[in-house]
């Protein structure tokens, strides 16, 4: 029984932590846009890696409008881009597209192409 109890009480508080996970105030549950371009960029001294995810948003303006952020609004760390992808198979995600991009530093940037399925 207490088994029970303190399986459906951590079943609780991950779906409330997952819901409220937003980007641009929207949670990612309610996304429903057909396709969603994804970056990853690390913030210095970290070795976490936090998601840039547009889904026609206007980022130009505001960059922390593309920032995945947990329940407390602060960006949410994740291992790496391939936890991020699964993350998002949850919500009906699929991998459509990867393509990367050098900058002037010769850095390689990675992105990914997310398609809704249908």
């Amino acid at each position: 029984m207490k088994r029970t109890i303190l399986s459906a009480v951590m079943l609780a508080s991950f779906v409330g932590m997952a819901s409220a996970q937003t980007v641009n105030g929207i949670k990612l549950s309610d996304l429903k846009e057909e396709y969603l371009e994804v970056s990853v960029f690390e913030k210095t001294f970290s070795k976490k890696q936090f998601v840039f995810l547009e889904y026609g948003q206007n980022v130009r303006e505001d960059f922390d409008a593309g920032v995945i952020k947990d329940e407390k609004g602060k960006p949410l760390p994740f291992n790496s881009l391939i936890e991020f992808v699964n993350h998002m198979k949850k919500y009906d995600y699929e991998v459509s597209e990867v393509y990367t991009v050098r900058d002037g530093d010769s850095r390689v940037k990675k992105f990914f192409v997310l398609k809704l399925k249908l």
